[in-house]
This record gives structure tokens, C-alpha cells and sequence, in this order.
């Protein structure tokens, strides 16, 4: 479908305040980066800013979102199977990762940046996945409508049983990710993948 002009605007100012973030900060460092300076550069009015991202920190690294509504995580889940659920929920967040724009030179900046800056890095990481903690519930909702599913029934309710799924699931998707950033040319492994590295690691 072809872009319309208010969306095509949209786009460039959010490409353009990426841009100023991402630049500013490799050259005054992540420190000497404030909300005012990215908007200077960016030639926008904090509330403009404010419109897109909602800190600085979402400006520089980034955001992951997710259509978190019940239909559309239920549905999502649904295509991983039969498997685990664990594997569903893994597959998922890798899954959404894939969806974001990878190509494009804001993309390649970013990358380039939180790799060269670790703490810059665990907040990419963090907010890739920022969807999570609302996932959650959805996920706990899931896991009580498919008891085939769980695996801990006599010791853990559903809600806390898809909470610890969920939390190791985020755990991997964000090393799957790190591993990704490293090398330009890999791609993100697929979810067996990573389920095997896990198994190896962890015995």
C-alpha cells in the first residue's frame, strides 16, 4: 500500500530525531545527550519529541512494540503449534525482532553504536523487548486456556508458571539478539537454535 503523504511525514520526523539522537551521541557520548540537544539538532519543539518517544533513551536505542491485545497474542501464539510453551513464547519474541527494520541506515547506526557502548547496549536489549512486562498477562491467560500445555500444575498456578516461562524466554530472545548485533552479516538464530545452545550450556 502506498504511503500517504502524513504518514510519509510522520516517518521522517521520527527518522530525523533517530538520527540527531544516535549522532549526538556518538559525539558527545550517551552523558552529554539531553532531550534539549536532540531536539535542537533535530530542529523539532520538545513536544514534538514527546510525540514519538517518551525518553531519550527510546530516541537512541530504540522501542520494540507488539500488538498486545488478547485476539492478536492468542493468535500469534496459536501458529507456533504444537510445541512448548516455551518454545511458542521464545519463537514469538524472535519473531517480533525479526519484524523491525534491520535495513535501513538508522538501523545500521544504532547497531554500530550499542555495540561499541555496553551500557547503550543493555538498554537496546531492554527496550527491544519493552512489550514484555505487558505480555505477561496475556501470556498467563493463554497458558489457562491450554492446560495441555503447562508443566508445573501441582506446584505453580498459570499465572506464575507463564511468568517464569516468559522470563526465560526474554532471557534468550535478548541473547539471541546480542549474538546478532556482533556480527553484521549473521542472522538471528531461529528458536531450536537457540533452545539447543541453552541445553548445552545449562546440562
Amino acid at each position: 500500500m502506498q504511503e500517504g503523504l502524513r504518514e510519509r511525514k510522520r516517518r521522517q520526523t521520527r527518522e530525523s530525531i533517530e538520527r540527531a539522537a544516535i549522532t549526538l551521541v556518538r559525539e558527545f557520548g550517551y552523558g552529554g545527550v539531553t532531550v534539549d540537544a536532540i531536539c535542537d539538532r533535530a530542529e523539532i519543539s520538545q513536544g514534538t519529541f514527546f510525540n514519538y518517544f517518551p525518553t531519550k533513551d527510546a530516541a537512541i536505542v530504540g522501542i520494540g512494540k507488539f500488538d498486545l491485545e488478547d485476539q492478536a497474542v492468542f493468535a500469534a501464539l496459536d501458529r507456533y503449534m504444537p510445541a512448548t510453551f516455551f518454545h511458542a513464547v521464545l519463537s514469538l519474541f524472535l519473531d517480533v525482532v525479526r519484524s523491525y527494520d534491520w535495513d535501513g541506515d538508522i538501523a545500521r547506526m544504532r547497531v554500530e553504536l550499542v555495540k561499541e557502548t555496553p551500557d547503550l547496549m543493555k538498554l537496546f536489549l531492554n527496550n527491544s523487548f519493552e512489550y514484555v512486562e505487558a505480555f505477561r498477562e496475556r501470556a498467563a491467560a493463554y497458558l489457562a486456556l491450554h492446560g495441555e500445555l503447562r508443566t508445573c500444575a501441582e506446584v505453580l498456578d498459570a499465572a506464575d508458571e507463564a511468568s517464569l516461562v516468559v522470563s526465560h524466554a526474554l532471557e534468550a530472545a535478548k541473547f539471541a539478539l546480542y549474538q546478532a548485533t556482533k556480527d553484521p552479516q549473521a542472522k538471528l538464530p531461529a528458536a531450536e537454535d537457540v533452545e539447543a545452545i541453552l541445553r548445552a550450556a545449562l546440562g
